[in-house]
């Protein structure tokens, strides 16, 4: 555990587990480099690099091995209260900086985690300020509804923080205290919640500041123990130039921007100096091929001046990935690319505004794989009106092109905030079950639910052979386990539940299905 006595800082940002274990957060090191142009301290802690290692030291890592488990408010509290010392001693590091504001980015995965951790410090040290930001604080997502379900929360940022966050601080050192301030909603003296108006996009990527990772012990990133497998993340663009119907991306960027090849090129060069034992880049942006004529710019700048880095990141399927571009991208050192593939029935394509057909979709694949760059196809089960033709159409693609195919990545349909399919939930017939977690949903007239989901995964897995999901598949069995014990179904429930036990693979989960179990038991008894 790190030391902090003594130190001063004007913002203390945290990430808090469920993050990548193989990078440091590249948000944090980039508004601690906006901040410090500000001229204001700035110290980032990486809470969830460091209950990583504290849990490889009890043997207990694989809880990583899933992040998706971490979306589940019974997984996090339980882990929380089974090392609720561990916590309790990284929240006294944190109190011993002398700080007045602590942010936490907040993600999906990490907001129960970070709502914890929130609390403990506020318990401990009423005068802080506590700020969330980040993706789960976008407007189309539960925004303000964090401030008022959490009283030890004081402001939150609703979307980008380059400007709103300086500002914000340039106000508590005027003022002392929180106070109208566009891109943030706080809680004010009264409790009541102040909602500022949205500030303006950075429009110029290229006008912002190199992420600063000096706060971040780089040894400490490693995929699986592997320390070769470590990576300097970098953005390169922001938002998607698609407009998919389920996919949040565009949305909550706004607007599709991209930084120049040449100022993506000597941030690659500045941080190579910076850390030169370290050679993978992971490019964290939405996608790498927005803009196709900045990638081959890329491309050539890293080429021509013989950067020798591995890097990869996500892609689109679209015209210009072609096999002369491909070799480029492998010559520049791109060894990985992940496709949002997502279906491949032609009817679904355009249902979704996919801009690809399944024979584009395979050139680019195999070309892709021609070119030795290893590739991953995401494939969404259980998109609304998907028939059962539909899915033989997907499975007989991909077991037609497996051998071109890295890995098939599954998961499920989440109904995401804001999205068309969304908006439209009523005409495409969903009824959802959870606000907090959007793959808890089903059709109105039970023709799609996630037990059909399931069994739709699991035709795929023997039909194409061994294959990833999104999440392990005794999560599947817990979430209709969970659905079944809320309709007082307990019959329905403990056959779910027992088949989650029977393959569970998961030492921490164990206890945590035993105790549904028992529960559920109990109940069918009346016993509750």
């Amino acid at each position: 555990m790190l030391n902090f006595s003594g130190k001063q800082a004007d913002l203390i940002l945290i990430q808090a587990p469920c993050w990548s274990t193989y990078s440091p957060p590249y948000n944090l090191a980039l508004l601690k480099a906006v901040c410090q142009q500000r001229g204001y301290r700035v110290i980032c802690l990486d809470f969830n690099i460091e209950f990583y290692r504290y849990l490889r030291t009890i043997g207990r890592q694989s809880l990583f091995d899933k992040p998706t488990n971490w979306y589940s408010n019974d997984f996090v509290h339980e882990l929380i209260s089974a090392h609720s010392e561990s916590i309790d001693q990284y929240v006294q590091q944190i109190l011993k900086i002398d700080s007045r504001v602590v942010g936490f980015t907040v993600t999906g995965l990490n907001r129960i985690f970070s709502e914890e951790v929130a609390r403990r410090i506020k318990q401990k040290d009423k005068g802080k300020i506590v700020l969330f930001g980040g993706p789960h604080c976008f407007r189309l997502e539960i925004n303000k509804v964090l401030l008022h379900v959490n009283p030890d929360l004081d402001a939150i940022c609703h979307h980008e923080g380059e400007k709103a966050l300086p500002n914000l601080l340039d106000l508590i050192k005027k003022d002392g205290r929180l106070g109208y301030c566009p891109g943030i909603a706080f809680r004010n003296e009264n409790n009541e919640i102040v909602d500022c108006p949205d500030i303006e996009l950075t429009e110029d990527l290229n006008s912002l500041p190199f992420a600063d990772y000096s706060d971040f012990s780089l040894d400490d990133y490693h995929a699986n123990g592997e320390p070769d497998r470590r990576s300097i993340p970098i953005s390169t663009s922001r938002g998607c130039v698609n407009k998919c119907a389920f996919c949040s991306e565009s949305i909550s960027w706004a607007k599709y921007r991209f930084r120049s090849a040449d100022n993506i090129f000597n941030e690659i060069a500045f941080q190579s100096t910076r850390y030169p034992d370290i050679k993978s880049f992971f490019f964290n942006d939405s996608l790498i091929n927005g803009n196709l004529g900045s990638l081959e710019a890329l491309c050539d700048l890293l080429i021509s001046n013989k950067i020798n880095i591995r890097w990869g990141g996500q892609a689109i399927i679209r015209e210009g990935m072609n096999r002369e571009l491909l070799l480029k991208m492998k010559k520049a050192g791109c060894v990985h690319i992940t496709y949002g593939v997502e279906s491949l029935s032609p009817k679904i394509l355009k249902m979704i505004g996919k801009r690809f057909d399944p024979e584009l979709a395979q050139r680019v694949i195999r070309d892709t794989a021609q070119a030795d760059i290893k590739n991953s196809v995401t494939i969404i089960v259980g998109l609304p009106t998907e028939t059962d033709e539909d899915v033989l159409m997907t499975a007989d693609f991909l077991k037609r092109n497996k051998d071109f195919i890295s890995n098939i990545l599954f998961h499920l349909f989440m109904v995401a905030r804001g999205t068309f399919i969304y908006n439209h939930r009523d005409d495409f017939g969903i009824e959802l079950e959870d606000d907090y977690n959007s793959v808890r949903w089903h059709s109105k007239k039970e023709i799609n639910t996630l037990e059909k989901r399931l069994q739709v995964l699991e035709f795929y897995n023997k039909y194409i052979g061994e294959s990833k999901s999104f999440y392990s598949p005794e999560d599947y069995y817990l979430f209709i386990a969970d659905k079944y014990f809320e309709k007082k179904d307990y019959a329905g429930a403990l056959k779910n539940y027992l088949k989650a036990q029977e393959i569970n693979k998961d030492s921490f989960k164990t206890e945590l299905i035993k105790e549904k179990i028992t529960l559920t038991t109990e109940a069918s008894l009346g016993k509750h």
